[in-house]
């Protein structure tokens, strides 16, 4: 009775899609919510319509006959970009400084997946399916005001239909929240007192 659950970024929408097959879970959080599918059929803003995705599955057909009928190389795509421009979301420019600077790179983290493996997979995948019907348990949804990706954890809140606390903290950007004392304090100190309420039968002024 006591198995909270907190997810950070596509974590966040991972936890939401395992908390509506596993009651066992009994409360979770979000922080910068993101629903990996949805990202990535609409853009990181979620301007574009799920059908701008066609063409990149087209794509993604030719290179799965060119690797299996023509011997062709497998291609890699990055999870973030390598090269940002004055193009790149903010938030995304912000992920490049996290991933793949000492800031927080791994040697064993090489930035890419397989095209004709992944990029399916994720694309048919939503994480807030039937979200308004199978999450039963209490959440709470934390994210920055100044995230691209706010609009993924307002639609969240919205959707459910269990108990809900949305809280946006004034100023944060997506990447804020992953390691900035600041913001990882002000989603702890929210986060805290909401599984020591959902988690415990005794009050939470004595835990």
């Amino acid at each position: 009775e006591r198995i909270g659950a907190l997810g950070i970024c596509a974590g966040g929408g991972y936890t939401v899609n395992a908390a509506m097959t596993d009651y066992r879970i009994k409360a979770l959080t979000t922080v910068s919510a993101v629903n990996i599918g949805t990202s990535f059929r609409r853009g990181w803003y979620g301007t574009d319509s799920d059908a701008a995705a066609v063409p990149t599955l087209q794509a993604l057909a030719q290179q799965r006959t060119a690797e299996a009928a023509q011997g062709a190389e497998p291609t890699y795509l990055p999870y973030v970009p390598a090269e940002p421009d004055e193009n790149t979301p903010r938030d995304l420019v912000e992920a490049n400084d996290y991933y793949l600077t000492p800031r927080a790179q791994h040697p064993n983290a090489k930035n890419k997946f397989l095209f004709t493996k992944s990029v399916s997979r994720i694309f048919t995948f939503d994480a807030f399916h039937m979200v308004e019907d199978l999450l039963t348990q209490p959440l709470l949804v934390v994210a920055g005001s100044e995230a691209g990706s706010l609009w993924m954890s307002t639609e969240l809140h919205g959707r459910a239909r269990s108990p809900k606390q949305l809280q946006i903290v004034e100023g944060g950007t997506h990447m804020d929240f992953y390691d900035v004392p600041k913001y990882v304090d002000r989603a702890i100190a929210v986060a805290a007192p909401f599984f020591r309420e959902h988690l415990t039968a005794e009050p939470a002024d004595q835990v």
